[in-house]
């Protein structure tokens, strides 16, 4: 068999290509989770001045005096409900980030592991002696 003048090389392309890639990886998962977890916050914040989120959290009965009151609560209640959607979908978004932190970190220590030789261990070799 001929020797591959070239793999040499192409190993050394492949492993910085993933190495950037599970650099990336890290990165936007440090992203998403940070920028999930600010606007989770922001939405909860939100929602404490939603008039429509005080009356359910309470658990009380309001009683309106005319249509307009019904149609702000109403309003007020829509928009509670879409907070409280955007808040959910905050927290799958930090989820996500925080899996693809795991993952890029995980790919990086194999990576790095199969790439480094390990070293004869220095107390066995001296315990046997």
């Amino acid at each position: 068999m001929k020797a591959c003048r070239v793999c040499p090389m192409r190993n050394l392309f492949d492993r910085s290509v993933l190495d950037r890639l599970l650099f990336t990886a890290i990165v936007v998962g440090v992203l998403m989770a940070a920028g999930g977890a600010i606007r989770y916050f922001m939405l909860q914040n939100e929602l404490s001045t939603n008039m429509a989120a005080q009356i359910h959290e309470s658990g009380g009965e309001v009683k309106l005096e005319s249509k307009g009151q019904a149609q702000g609560l109403m309003a007020s209640d829509i928009q509670r409900r879409r907070l409280v959607e955007d808040q959910f979908n905050m927290m799958v978004v930090g989820g996500i980030g925080l899996a693809l932190l795991g993952l890029g970190w995980l790919g990086m220590d194999i990576a790095r592991g199969r790439q480094q030789p390990k070293a004869p261990d220095s107390e066995s070799s001296a315990s046997s002696s």
